[in-house]
């Protein structure tokens, strides 16, 4: 064995981590959009019953 770095050697460890990948998507909160009973997201805020199980809102 040679006490020499080769070619193979240099790259090891050698490379800076990777950039975090960006966060995206929807808005963090849907909450006030989930229908209680099946979990079903309505179309607006303001709903009344759900649009799949027919559900009150609480």
């Amino acid at each position: 064995m040679s006490d020499t770095a080769g070619p193979r050697d240099q790259d090891r460890g050698t490379a800076a981590p990777a950039p975090a990948e960006p966060r995206g998507g929807d808005p963090a909160c849907w909450l006030e959009r989930v229908c209680a009973d099946c979990g079903a997201i309505q179309d607006t805020a303001d709903f009344t019953s759900c649009a799949r199980c027919g559900a009150p809102r609480e």
